[in-house]
């Protein structure tokens, strides 16, 4: 029986067996996974215990990172999950571990979703409707054939709504066409999180007025993530406690994410930690472009 350290580890094995760079990590992901792209895992025994704030952060760091967010499940809190279907949490795609095992092996797998309850299958409508036509068939006769209204087809044929596998099913047999589509990860919209406190609130507004798009995630191990020519994540220290026992785990994730990382603190005496720059608070208001601040960075990293 599956338990949340049995499951991270064989994602682990897994990726590391493809020969991805793996990091673990606490949070909103649990694991970040670099080979020619950047995965960011949510790893769940029951996928119902994925809270939206969870989900928002994932999405957010993910589009900033462009990498490619999922989660990796075994059961909601009613059934297992189906090996052969891809569900949603929250815009997330949501694969059991052995339908993971088959992605990272890079076989062709339908694109079929579940969303609240229901099972859709994406498919190439230009084939479906180039099909149909070269048979002579009608919106009207087709969608008479396989059982479904005449604008229901039309809304299929234009990618307005995906079919169900039924109705897939019975186009392929009445077309003698293979229509499904093999799943591709997507990369995350564009996700941007209201700061949870004055700090977090006033080193973003810093960064947009520098010219650094960002938005301020939770349950992750910093607490602002954005980018302009490069990524930057960013972690905040009061007092600069945080920043020698973090120092360590931020450095490894900013090489594993090919971004920028940064300490920013009211107070401290340290220019850099375990080679991760150090900034006052009150430095952020001098600075007055993404240029300027890239080579602050620099400096302090020398």
């Amino acid at each position: 029986m599956f338990n949340k350290s049995f499951l991270v580890n064989k994602l682990v094995n897994s990726l590391l067996s493809k020969r991805f760079q793996v990091l673990l990590s606490e949070g909103c992901f649990n694991i970040a996974a670099k080979k020619e792209d950047l995965l960011l895992i949510k790893s769940l025994i029951n996928v119902d215990s994925l809270n939206q704030e969870q989900a928002l952060s994932l999405r957010s760091i993910s589009y900033f990172l462009s990498a490619y967010p999922l989660v990796v499940s075994v059961k909601t809190n009613r059934e297992f999950l189906n090996d052969e279907t891809i569900y949603s949490r929250f815009q997330l795609p949501v694969l059991t571990p052995t339908l993971f095992d088959s992605f990272l092996e890079e076989e062709s797998i339908p694109s079929i979703h579940s969303s609240k309850g229901k099972h859709t299958v994406t498919i190439n409508t230009e084939e479906l409707k180039e099909k149909r036509k070269q048979l002579g068939f009608s919106l009207q006769e087709l969608s008479q054939l396989i059982g479904i209204s005449k604008k229901a087809l039309y809304e299929i044929e234009n990618k307005r709504v995906n079919p169900t596998q039924g109705t897939v099913k019975k186009l392929e047999m009445t077309l003698k066409i293979d229509l499904k589509k093999p799943y591709k990860l997507q990369q995350a919209e564009k996700t941007y999180l209201k700061p949870k406190n004055e700090f977090q609130q006033d080193v973003s507004k810093e960064f947009k007025r520098i010219g650094i798009d960002n938005s301020s995630v939770y349950s992750a191990p910093f607490e602002i993530v954005g980018k302009e020519k490069f990524s930057l994540i960013t972690t905040l220290s009061k007092n600069g406690f945080k920043i020698k026992k973090e120092a360590a785990q931020v450095k490894k994730l900013s090489s594993i994410f090919s971004s920028k990382a940064i300490f920013v603190t009211k107070k401290s005496k340290e220019e850099s930690v375990e080679g991760v720059p150090v900034v006052l608070e009150s430095e952020l208001p001098e600075i007055e472009t993404t240029k300027e601040f890239g080579k602050i960075l620099e400096e302090k990293q020398e």
